[in-house]
């Protein structure tokens, strides 16, 4: 009887130990660089080289309609980082390193994912690029970060300079088997710890040549579809789509090596890994070339480089891939509009985390929609856009179930003129403004309503 009763005891010990540890969950969150959501077979480009994205969305959940609260760097990451809009803590234009820029970035008020998740036992590590200001202050050891190896802007592809945890050195090799030694030496390193990873990847930032060979190889095959505009170069914005993808795949390869990792250290059922893109790319698209600040392209030349402003879905629609084991369905698609400010709630809610009352998050949980408890596609998602390097230009965006509009502030001229309303459902590439057609007032006022009150609700600088 006295062993019956131990072995009962051994096994509900077993059992909440199992439960326990599967409730211990790390986290992978990677975050590439211009990665647009168009780029990958797990979206539909069946010419992108990208085995270990594809596998990555086969096991977990792949967002269709993902958007990011920016279409350019620092104030997209600004909002995934703090799960506030870009304006709201102290982030318009993509950070410059001059002198205009020496003491501006990120509020230092502003909390972030990492800095709780750190308070409460993870050890977090930051490796790849930053760009959220270069002031002491923060330094993203000073901003909840256990660990950083990185750089604020802009890195050379080859033998960066890199920040290591406050020492600066050149690192012989390509930035992305450099980030990949690191998060395997930070894997290691924290294999029984509670850990939250982020990895901001360079790639695939330009100049897009500036892979290893076997990634130039891996795509020479391709000849690329691309867009057909009048006054383009055809050959040279297939060049420019190739090279695209062959950094596109320098990207899938590392992430597939950090992945092979988990699995190498049995890490891989109890870490949830996110994959989110910090905004998109327009490579001939409506006759433009970058990302929300964008040159127009006249023969084989882009004109202006980012002097014009826009919030198409090239430039501000993102990947977004969570693979949480065990927990969701795999290779589920979801058409419900989310935003990257999401990841802020949805990380906290995942680790079972409660957000601190004086935390205010402006994103949303995403879990019951993980879960697939939650269906609803009538939350509206927003983004902004605050030009201010190259010109100056007020944009802000609302997507509510099938429609999207666009609007441009202190232009003074006709909104008929300037701004945008789409059906993206039926016009996917965004070609047919309706802004002043008759029979869309209707819903162009519900739109503007909406973002009218968000305006209002985040003090949006644009209502003074």
């Amino acid at each position: 009887m006295k062993v019956f009763i131990n072995f009962t005891i051994f096994l509900i010990y077993c059992s909440v130990n199992t439960a326990i540890a599967e409730e211990n969950w790390n986290i992978i969150a990677i975050v590439p660089d211009d990665h647009s959501q168009r780029a990958m077979g797990a979206y539909g480009d069946d010419q992108a080289v990208t085995p270990n994205f594809d596998k990555l969305a086969s096991q977990g959940v792949r967002f269709s309609n993902a958007y990011a609260a920016a279409p350019v760097c620092s104030p997209s990451r600004a909002a995934f980082f703090s799960g506030k809009y870009p304006s709201q803590v102290g982030v318009n234009d993509f950070l410059m390193l001059n002198e205009k820029y020496a003491d501006r970035g990120l509020d230092t008020s502003a909390v972030l994912w990492p800095e709780i998740l750190k308070q409460n036992g993870y050890k977090t590590g930051l490796i790849g690029k930053w760009h959220l200001g270069e002031a002491e202050e923060r330094h993203p050891t000073n901003r909840g970060f256990d660990y950083f190896v990185g750089y604020e802007q802009d890195s050379k592809a080859f033998d960066p300079i890199l920040d290591k945890n406050g020492n600066v050195a050149e690192i012989k090799g390509h930035t992305s088997n450099i980030f990949v030694k690191h998060a395997k030496e930070f894997l290691s390193e924290n294999k029984d710890n509670k850990f939250a990873l982020t990895m901001t990847f360079r790639e695939p930032q330009r100049p897009w040549y500036a892979v290893p060979q076997e990634d130039l190889d891996a795509v020479a095959h391709i000849d690329p579809i691309v867009p057909n505009m009048p006054g383009i170069d055809q050959e040279w914005l297939k060049k420019m789509t190739k090279n695209n993808y062959a950094a596109i795949h320098a990207l899938d390869r590392a992430v597939g090596e950090v992945l092979d990792e988990l699995d190498r250290l049995g890490l891989a059922e109890n870490t949830i890994v996110i994959y989110v893109g910090d905004h998109g790319m327009l490579i001939g698209h409506h006759g433009y070339f970058g990302r929300g600040a964008v040159g127009a392209i006249a023969g084989d030349e882009v004109v202006g480089s980012e002097n014009i402003a826009n919030l198409f879905d090239e430039a501000i629609k993102i990947p977004m891939i969570i693979r949480w084991p065990g927990k969701i369905k795999q290779n589920i698609a979801l058409e419900q509009p989310v935003s990257n400010t999401d990841i802020f709630p949805t990380i906290l809610s995942m680790l079972n985390i409660e957000t601190p009352d004086y935390v205010t998050p402006e994103g949303k949980d995403l879990t019951p929609l993980l879960k697939r408890d939650e269906l609803s596609s009538s939350v509206p998602v927003f983004a902004q856009y605050n030009m201010e390097n190259f010109g100056i230009a007020h944009l802000r965006m609302v997507r509510f179930e099938d429609w999207k509009l666009i609007k441009r502030f202190g232009l003074r001229a006709n909104a008929d003129l300037v701004d945008e309303l789409y059906n993206v459902k039926n016009d996917p590439g965004e070609l047919n403004n309706l802004i002043n057609q008759n029979e869309h007032q209707t819903i162009r006022e519900e739109l503007e309503s909406l973002l009218r009150e968000w305006l209002l609700k985040i003090d949006d600088p644009v209502l003074h």
